[in-house]
């Protein structure tokens, strides 16, 4: 789990019960809030003890499929998931110190698809991270009619000139790769 928050885990106990998991990287708090404490009992009733994650962390998924934990604290993780020469960022728990200590690492760039964090909001997705990633696919999950207001127009903006799929506008987002081809498949 790379973000601790009621949205991010909600419905995973529902999610772990269907496919059950035999392991568990939690970043963030793991008692925080009721979901993420229904979550933890729906896994002590599994048997699965998560494990505390922590930046440089690699997981191998098999067939050379590779999920690394770029950065860690108390939000969540960052995750990068790599197959062949597809690269996948997932910076859901980041905050503005991993922002910043991760725009400075010249290894990350560039990605194939990169998610926005938090709904598109600009502080967390400045125009220069979204330059020096140079994804093929800009993903964005928010709600149609987002309460606070999201994505930023600033966000919409940095990514003007990228393929970008929305769930408040194409409704589901299916990425799907070999390792060396990406196929997209939406909703609507």
């Amino acid at each position: 789990m790379a973000a601790a928050g009621e949205e991010q885990v909600g419905a995973l106990p529902a999610v772990v019960e269907r496919y059950p998991p035999g392991q568990v990287l939690w970043a963030g708090s793991q008692d925080g809030t009721p979901a993420a404490r229904r979550l933890q009992e729906q896994l002590s009733r599994m048997q699965v003890e998560p494990l505390a994650t922590q930046a440089g962390q690699s997981l191998d998924l098999g067939q050379g499929v590779l999920l690394e934990v770029l950065a860690a604290g108390p939000r969540g993780a960052v995750l990068l998931l790599e197959w062949g020469s597809f690269r996948l960022l997932l910076p859901v728990g980041i905050d503005f110190d991993m922002l910043e200590k991760l725009q400075a690492d010249p290894s990350l760039a560039p990605v194939t698809a990169l998610l926005l964090t938090e709904s598109g909001y600009a502080p967390a997705n400045p125009p220069e991270w979204i330059e020096k990633l140079r994804p093929q696919v800009v993903l964005l999950s928010v709600a149609a009619g987002d309460r606070d207001g999201r994505p930023s127009a600033e966000t919409l903006q940095a990514v003007k000139d990228y393929t970008l799929l929305r769930t408040d506008r194409d409704g589901w987002i299916e990425l799907t790769t070999d390792g060396a081809q990406m196929w997209v498949e939406v909703e609507k």
